[in-house]
């Protein structure tokens, strides 16, 4: 015991400070963790270091690492005396879960101990919940040991009833806010006085156990702690921080639950850019807050600490309304604030570009329109046409446009900028006929193609970078028309992270079915549709939930729109020889575990992916088809084997694109009857081909009340129109229809059908089409009756 003593001095010095005993078991089976400790003792990293043995695994869970219980107990230990000696100098005074007392917190080192010093240990008698009492019959002190050997023990003895774990860590639905719809939804409940959470008014700790946070035998553990003398005053919320157990910002949300306060992703929502403008990017940094939306007169912060907040008077004085905070945890701040006014609409943007375009020259009302094609004595280098186009692609950057087009229709005075916004095309723009031929000459140049060939197409990419160093990646096509005159395309590729297929907006069945084929060793999965549907966006989702460290996912793409780590991406280059074919080929050679191609175009490349989803290996692919049930029935046109298909084949999801409607301005109004009926007939028509028995559409309407109704009452949301969008319409929303491979479909696919019996046997086996899931969107006030008709027949 001497030697063990003399080994770890800091530790013994420590542990006779607060009158504990030595961990002898850590000194004699464990001299690793004791040789780190000590190095590491009086140092934050130390307490890093006990959570790690209490709360980490090998293998980076999140599961305990499996210590027997009178190790655990030492371990514990161990952290609770250093906390008593070393305690933390960042407490919140008003944080209202930390357990600051001004008059009776801990200092330093010298009274944490004497603290400590005043644990006794005697033979206590217990009360009828467990706690451990003194002959009095008051709370009894316990030693640190003692305490620690319990928090320990509920956290190595789960509930009998729990469920086991399966290696993934639950997943809470905090109720976190991320449109604006529902913000402002949630602002009216505010206002009427109506409850916001199941779980509201209750204690921090019952709301922690709800969210399946902590569970309940911790829970007791921790209040008979909460009750003994040594930890009077001092929260739940406070305890469970410093053991280690839950987290911060966990805490912080379980007491806006209890207060009824508004949880916000400023990560996700959009803003306003009107209530960006409220409070400037130097002092929203400074302050650390996030203007999240106006209502009536009052402007909604979000903050970190909305408990702590109190620069009311502040910006209610700088932008004139009353202030009241929301909770957003602190990372999502910082990011978004790291984003801070760099939006715009597009009014703002076209008046900075017609600024720019009236220095380049004077516009004349009565010029005459061009007879013929007329080239203005300037260059594509010079630096007005330089910024002219610059302007024009960060113009389409900030009002979230996805394609640029420049054109000069003959007759025209003034050549011609459109945008493509949420799949609707707009105007932007115009600048001189004169210099038209200078820009799509700049642009060339700026896409590395031939600025002498006009005669031709040509395409090419742009590797585009902005003043705040952001790259943004463009797909440049110059297509000639008659009397010589290009016309240029500039698609914006997709950049950034991938979109969580969470996100996507699919039915619950849908993303159950999608999940659990993705999850399967090899099959093949296709994902269809037309250009422009989001098909790429929806595969990249997969593969971020796909993309972990024990996989090999290679992808072949033209082009590589979506950048992520850890895959290898292969940009198909024909031109060269590198087809989709060619690299296919390639990638089994390469031990792969996953498969993605970016479109099967041919008969060639259509073989080899069925060969390889055979062959132990997930591929997924996209195919330009109408919709599920024909997509069987084109890759049996390109003289793919049915058997063999109908064994590699897991499932086929069709999407479209739909525009939302507008979450500030959309209308709603109660459905009338015979609004109900057309869709009724609409929804059976798609799937069955004939309209419905007034029965079936009544029954039909019946469940529609029940699953999207209030008070069995049916709304639709008709656009309307505001600075915020485009014609009452802003973002897309995916439509989807997912047809799973079933033994029946299997049977079909040997013996060659039609698609029309793919589809009967997909509506079977609960699949809904594009129109059915488009018109369930259109009764939850995502979109309207006009936009899915106008993308689904």
């Amino acid at each position: 015991m001497g030697d063990n003593r003399q080994q770890y001095p800091k530790i013994a010095e420590g542990t006779a400070r607060a009158e504990v005993a030595f961990p002898e078991l850590l000194a004699k089976d464990y001299e690793r963790i004791l040789e780190r400790a000590e190095s590491l003792w009086g140092t934050k990293d130390a307490e890093a270091y006990f959570d790690s043995l209490i709360m980490e695994s090998h293998d980076g869970r999140g599961a305990r690492q499996g210590f027997a219980l009178d190790v655990m107990d030492e371990i514990v230990m161990l952290k609770q005396v250093h906390e008593f000696l070393y305690p933390p100098l960042d407490i919140n005074p008003f944080d209202p879960f930390s357990g600051y007392n001004s008059a009776t917190s801990v200092k330093h080192s010298g009274s944490a101990a004497n603290e400590a010093m005043d644990f006794m240990t005697f033979s206590p008698r217990k009360s009828d919940d467990g706690m451990k009492l003194d002959a009095d019959g008051e709370p009894a002190p316990v030693s640190l040991s003692t305490l620690a050997a319990e928090v320990a023990q509920s956290l190595a003895a789960p509930p009998a009833d729990s469920p086991p774990a399966d290696g993934e860590k639950k997943h809470i639905d905090w109720h976190e806010i991320r449109t604006q719809r529902d913000l402002l939804s949630g602002v009216e409940k505010c206002y009427r006085g109506e409850v916001l959470y199941p779980q509201q008014g209750k204690p921090v700790g019952e709301i922690l156990v709800e969210y399946g946070v902590i569970d309940e035998p911790t829970l007791h553990s921790l209040r008979n702690t909460q009750k003994r003398p040594a930890n009077s005053g001092k929260a739940i919320g406070k305890i469970l921080v410093e053991l280690g157990i839950v987290r911060h910002d966990e805490v912080m949300r379980a007491l806006c639950v209890q207060s009824g306060i508004l949880m916000v992703d400023v990560l996700a929502i959009t803003i306003p850019s009107e209530t960006l403008k409220l409070i400037t990017g130097t002092v929203a940094r400074e302050k650390q807050v996030v203007p999240v939306t106006v209502y009536q007169d009052t402007l909604f912060l979000a903050v970190a600490d909305p408990f702590a907040f109190n620069e009311h008077s502040y910006f209610s004085f700088m932008t004139g309304k009353k202030i009241k905070p929301v909770f957003s945890s602190s990372h999502e701040i910082v990011n978004r604030l790291s984003m801070y006014g760099t939006g715009r609409s597009t009014g703002e943007a076209k008046a900075e570009f017609m600024n720019l375009t009236k220095k380049v020259a004077d516009f004349s009302a009565e010029k005459s329109a061009p007879q013929e094609i007329i080239y203005a004595d300037v260059s594509e280098n010079d630096s007005v046409i330089i910024s002219l186009v610059n302007q024009m692609i960060l113009n389409a950057v900030e009002v979230g446009a996805s394609d640029i087009h420049v054109e000069l229709f003959q007759g025209h005075d003034d050549s011609n900028i459109r945008f493509r916004r949420d799949g609707n095309m707009e105007h932007f723009s115009n600048f001189p006929n004169t210099y038209h031929q200078a820009v799509v000459s700049r642009i060339k140049i700026m896409a590395n193609l031939d600025i002498s060939e006009r005669r031709r197409p040509q395409d090419g990419k742009i590797s585009f970078s902005t003043q705040d160093e952001r790259r943004i990646d463009l797909r440049v096509v110059t297509i000639p028309t008659m009397r010589g005159v290009e016309f240029v395309t500039i698609r914006i590729l997709a950049s950034g992270d991938p979109v969580s297929l969470g996100d996507l907006g699919m039915a619950e069945r849908d993303m159950q079915v999608f999940r659990d084929v993705s999850r399967r060793p090899y099959g093949l999965i296709l994902v269809c549709g037309p250009t422009g549907s989001g098909k790429t966006t929806t595969l990249h989702s997969v593969l971020k939930e796909l993309n972990t460290g024990d996989r090999k996912i290679w992808t072949a793409e033209d082009p590589v729109e979506i950048v992520q780590d850890n895959l290898c991406q292969v940009q198909v280059n024909s031109k060269i020889g590198m087809t989709f074919a060619t690299v296919l080929r390639s990638f089994l050679r390469a031990d792969p575990d996953i498969i993605m191609i970016g479109e099967m175009r041919d008969q060639e490349t259509a073989k080899i992916a069925l060969e390889a989803s055979m062959t132990g290996h997930l591929v997924l692919s996209t195919l330009h088809t109408n919709s599920a049930s024909e997509t069987v029935a084109r890759l049996i046109d390109l003289e793919i084997d049915p058997y063999n298909l109908s064994d590699a084949l897991l499932a086929i999801l069709a999407q479209r694109l739909a525009r939302k409607l507008c979450p500030v301005c959309a209308k709603s109004v109660e459905a009338a009857l015979h609004e109900l009926d057309e869709l009724a007939n609409e929804y059976h028509l798609s799937a069955r081909g004939k309209i419905p028995t007034a029965s079936e559409r009544e029954a039909t309407v019946k469940i529609w009340r029940e699953k999207f109704g209030v008070e069995g009452k049916l709304y639709l949301k008709y656009p309307v129109g505001c600075k915020e969008c485009s014609g009452g319409y802003k973002g897309r929303i995916g439509l989807y229809e997912l047809l799973q491979t079933s033994p029946s479909l299997r049977h079909l696919i040997r013996h060659q059908s039609s698609a029309t019996e793919y589809m009967e046997a997909g509506i079977d086996g609960g699949m809904r089409t594009l129109k059915q899931d488009g018109i369930e969107k259109v009764l939850r006030g995502i979109t309207d009756i006009v936009q899915v008709r106008s993308v689904c027949i």
